[in-house]
């Protein structure tokens, strides 16, 4: 019975259609008939684990061995598809003019610094092993330990104007109130945890001064305090809203290049570089809102994203470019279990709308995802590039992986994964998009490359 099922499976794959994506499944290098045997004794077996999803749509079937077949016939499943160039631009970026809620009662009125009124201004420069804060008020305290400031403050309306350059220093808030940081030409090294951790959970209004470039970075090793997170070299219990039109570098060999235990808003104007070698670039519980600027990012941490977020994530303007190298972060639980983490270029685990803007995300790393989101991608307008290289390790490499709908209504979306499924989408039974009509045109016949123009 065995022999037959053999015999008839493999007269069956030659007859199916195809869409390879990596094919080694006995992982010695190449792509030979031995694959074809290995998948097919994986169905026989009824062990069909992740191991043998060749076409990565989430099963072990007699698609995958037909898969492994025609990676053997076409000499392997990349060589016909080139995928856009993804490169970090800095160039400058021509945006409309923002338009600033003067609605008191509008849901957004507090997003903008300029609907406070500052009334105190706090000054701190650093310089060395040494910092000096001039002009707080009495409901400001200030404590400095070298180059490390901590400011606990009970006033209204201040702002703090920072400069000066430290390489063992940080600026540490305790407030009950929300406050202006801005930054005016600053360079903060904190060998010990965060360059900027800010503990109030008040809006933390994050001012890049026009002309300066600024530099924030933590240390590998972070000094905890109890009943107290810090998890980036920028780090917010509350809001981080980000304006100005100055340059803003965050490098992380610790955690997190950005953190908030709330949102984080990127307002037009804005100018970030982002580099994590230990953690993801942006993260966030609340939301993440890029309404406009430009952010690049590398991330080279494996299992870490760009952009990470508990909740939803909306873009509706300026242009976002992440770069991400890292794989598949394998681990064992406490029970001795394998755990495995994959990276990303973006993922939310509720939503993600799009309506504006550019999001380019190349991921080179093994199993890795350009968008990975729970619930509904929408998107209905912008440029959006996703590109995937990297092959299978422990599951199948996806350029846009949704785990309910996939809806494009307007704009531009490209996806490419030379070695998996360019868009794979549990919400629907063939696994692809909802497409609206009156697209221009439209490519979805290869399952490794999916667009369509509006």
């Amino acid at each position: 019975m065995k022999k037959l099922l053999l015999a008839l499976l493999l007269m069956t794959a030659w007859c199916l259609p195809v869409g390879a994506v990596t094919g080694d499944v006995n992982g010695d290098g190449e792509v030979t008939i031995s694959d074809v045997n290995a998948v097919i004794n994986i169905i026989l077996s009824g062990n069909t684990g992740i191991d043998g999803d060749v076409n990565g749509d989430g099963e072990v079937t007699i698609s995958d061995v037909n898969a492994v077949i025609n990676i053997i016939l076409t000499g392997g499943s990349e060589d016909d598809i080139t995928p856009k160039e993804i490169t970090l631009d800095d160039s400058e970026l021509t945006e409309p003019a923002e338009s600033i809620t003067e609605d008191e009662d509008a849901p957004d009125y507090g997003d903008f610094v300029e609907n406070t009124t500052w009334a105190t201004t706090v000054n701190i420069v650093f310089d060395g092993n040494t910092a000096t804060v001039t002009g707080n008020p009495s409901s400001v305290v200030v404590r400095v330990d070298g180059a490390h400031v901590t400011i606990t403050n009970a006033a209204k309306r201040v702002r703090f104007i920072v400069t000066g350059t430290t390489d063992d220093g940080s600026l540490k808030f305790y407030s009950e109130r929300k406050f202006q940081l801005q930054l005016n030409g600053v360079d903060i090294t904190n060998p010990h945890g965060a360059a900027v951790n800010n503990q109030c959970g008040k809006s933390l209004y994050v001012v890049v001064n026009e002309g300066t470039t600024n530099t924030l970075r933590d240390g590998e090793t972070y000094e905890m305090t109890e009943g107290e997170d810090q998890k980036g070299a920028l780090f917010s219990e509350g809001q981080i809203l980000l304006s100005g039109k100055g340059l803003l570098n965050i490098y992380s060999v610790g955690r997190h290049c950005m953190a908030s235990d709330d949102y984080v808003l990127v307002r037009p104007g804005t100018k970030l570089y982002l580099n994590s070698t230990s953690g993801h670039g942006i993260k966030a519980k609340d939301y993440v809102h890029i309404k406009g600027g430009v952010i690049n990012m590398e991330i080279a941490a494996d299992g870490a994203k760009g952009i990470n977020c508990d909740s939803l994530i909306n873009i509706t303007g300026g242009r976002t470019t992440i770069i991400n190298t890292a794989t598949t972060k394998l681990e064992t639980d406490t029970l001795g279990n394998p755990v495995s983490t994959g990276a990303a270029g973006v993922k939310a685990d509720h939503s993600i709308t799009m309506s504006g803007g550019t999001l380019n995300i190349k991921c080179t790393g093994d199993d890795a995802k350009g968008i990975n989101v729970s619930q509904p991608f929408t998107f209905s307008g912008g440029e959006l590039n996703v590109v995937v290289t990297g092959k299978q390790l422990t599951v199948a490499p996806k350029g846009v992986k949704c785990d309910t709908d996939c809806i494009i209504q307007g704009g531009s979306f490209y996806s490419c994964a030379p070695n998996g499924l360019a868009v794979d989408v549990d919400g629907t039974e063939d696994h692809k998009p909802i497409v609206a009509g009156g697209y221009t045109s439209l490519t979805n016949s290869d399952p490794r490359l999916f667009e369509v123009i509006y």
